[in-house]
Order: C-alpha cells, then structure tokens, then sequence
C-alpha cells in the first residue's frame, strides 16, 4: 500500500463526511473507509474525482505530505462549497458532483475537453506568455496522468482483471 496516506486528514480539514465524499465521487461510504483505512487505494479516476471536490491536486492523498499551503487550499476550497450553498444553490456540492459522475461518459468529456483546447488555441493570441506557459504546463501533465492510466490499464487487462473489478467484489461482499 501507500507509504502516504494523506485521505482522511484532507476529509477532515474539508469538514465532510465518508458519506458525502462517497456520494460527491459516487461510491459508496465503505471505499472511502477502505481508502482512508489503507485497506485499498482510490483508483486514478477516483483521484480525480477526490481532486475536484477537494480542489486540491491528486499527488496530495498518496505522493506528497500534505504542507500548510495545501491545507489551506482545501479549506477554502470547503469555505467556497459552504458560501455558495448559502447563496440558495439547490444542490449541495456532494450531489451535484455525485451526479455529474453517475451521467458524464467518458464520451462526453472528451467532446468537452476537445472543445475546450480548442477555444483555448482560438483565443490564444490573446493570453499573456505566463497563461500560455502555464495552459502548456497543464496539458503536459494531463498528457501524463493519461499515459500513466493507459499504462495502468493495459497491465490490468494483461492480468485479467482490473482494480475496478477487484474494488466491486469486495463493495458486494460486505
């Protein structure tokens, strides 16, 4: 397993629960005990996930200690969750974001992130070089979070089965 673990103090700086992450990243409660227990590890696209609802990078839950600036990061990420509940938002950011994974395919965010790279090229003699630089320095590191899940999956189909299939056999078995 992971020598860090970093899961369960970043759930309880953002102020949340195991079940409002769980429902947030649409598993459910037990694998965000798992994860936090160190009994398993969150998948790549779970990290993602744990990402956008943290606002906080994924190398944080099991590659880097977790520093006063990324402590501070997730807390104003949960104080801007919190302020805009209270501006009269119907969803909170748990459900919200729990169904924007239950329906979003694949598919679709590749359209989306297509287009978005695309607006980005269109619009770029308009950004300032530090802009430029820093949109070249996301994309060089998404391009590697993807080889990486590639990798990933090609090992899991060589093997037969994948962490996904492993992680539902034992959701189902408890």
């Amino acid at each position: 397993m992971a020598e860090i673990n970093n899961l369960r103090q970043i759930r309880e700086i953002y102020g949340a629960t195991q079940e409002q992450v769980a429902k947030a990243i649409a598993v459910n409660r037990v694998t965000v005990a798992n994860w936090e227990a160190g009994n398993s590890i969150a998948s790549s696209a779970n990290r993602e996930k744990l990402s956008l609802y943290y606002g906080i990078g994924p190398e944080y839950f099991y590659d880097k200690p977790l520093d006063e600036d990324a402590k501070k990061i997730v807390k104003e990420s949960a104080d801007a969750a919190e302020s805009g509940n209270a501006e009269g938002e119907h969803l909170s950011k748990e459900e919200a974001l729990g169904k924007l994974f239950e329906s979003l395919t694949f598919s679709q965010a590749l359209s989306t992130y297509t287009l978005a790279t695309k607006m980005m090229m269109a619009t770029a003699d308009q950004g300032k070089l530090d802009k430029l630089k820093t949109a070249y320095q996301i994309n060089q590191k998404i391009g590697r979070r993807l080889e990486m899940m590639i990798q990933l999956r090609e090992e899991e189909d060589e093997e037969g089965e994948s962490l996904h299939e492993l992680l539902k056999e034992v959701e189902t078995t408890d």
